[in-house]
């Protein structure tokens, strides 16, 4: 297994999150610089990660301590990390989580959030990463995908979108080349406007299409933050995309450092690959 592409990936994802949550919910701006500033909507220090790395550090953990995939260890975990760091989790997630703490069964905790709020969101495909990680195939990781989006998302865009990254992730971390990848990437993410919503489709078609035409890892975070939107997701996901590709080395170091998780991912990395 190449340790550089899971750290690439792992440290890519994060690092761009951190990045990217400057610039959420603002337009596009061509002249955009990502920094590790903070700031933001939420008001975010230097280099803290927002509900994107969260959720997959949730599910890191939960591989690292179970082996495979415990829809009741992950919800344990998710109910957790949104009591301790709730600013940026959407209404959906927290209305979810309070269901399942409060003893609701998860599958009537999600129909239920599903018929109020809807499920075609980017909230499972933010932390879709490592199943691609951990995947024994290109076939398990869209099967995986699907299986634990539709834990917390019912709609199938939104499954469909994990089962795409999943996939993806798979491939990169097996060595696949750019081109080989986004040859097996369904077409309706790679055609059309970019509208970086939360909606799963929208936000996943810009990621495909970022990691595309990105020449390094940096150059795809970049293109994420001008985008505006929801650039944190955006960022976070295209971000984990190339550091799978291009490696940790391609990840700025400086940016690694001043990660608020750092540890908490270092030995999540540990206990699985280590």
């Amino acid at each position: 297994m190449d340790i550089s592409r899971i750290s690439g990936a792992i440290f890519g994802a994060a690092a761009a999150d951190a990045a990217g949550s400057t610039f959420e919910g603002l337009m596009p701006d061509e002249n955009r610089i990502p920094t590790m500033q903070g700031g933001g909507q939420f008001s975010l220090a230097k280099g803290e990660v927002t509900d994107d790395t969260l959720m997959t550090l949730a599910l890191l953990e939960t591989y690292a301590e179970t082996k495979t995939f415990s829809r009741e260890r992950f919800l344990s975990k998710m109910a957790v990390t949104i009591r301790n760091h709730p600013k940026t989790f959407g209404n959906t997630t927290k209305t979810l989580a309070s269901l399942v703490e409060q003893g609701c069964f998860p599958k009537s905790a999600a129909k239920a959030v599903d018929l109020i709020f809807g499920s075609r969101t980017n909230g499972s495909v933010m932390r879709t990463l490592p199943v691609g990680l951990t995947a024994h195939s290109a076939e398990e990781a869209a099967a995986e995908g699907r299986r634990v989006s539709a834990f917390t998302h019912l709609d199938l865009e939104a499954q469909d979108a994990c089962a795409a990254v999943s996939s993806a992730v798979y491939a990169l971390l097996h060595g696949a080349a750019k081109d080989e990848v986004l040859e097996n990437i369904p077409a309706k993410y790679l055609e059309g406007e970019l509208y970086p919503s939360v909606d799963a489709l929208e936000s996943t078609r810009c990621v495909f299409c970022i990691f595309r035409d990105a020449e390094t890892y940096v150059d795809a975070v970049t293109k994420a933050c001008r985008l505006g939107g929801d650039t944190d997701t955006i960022a976070a996901i295209a971000g984990g995309m190339c550091g799978a590709l291009y490696g940790i080395e391609a990840v700025p170091k400086e940016w690694c450092e001043v990660l608020n998780v750092k540890e908490q991912l270092e030995l999540a990395i540990k206990k699985i690959w280590g």
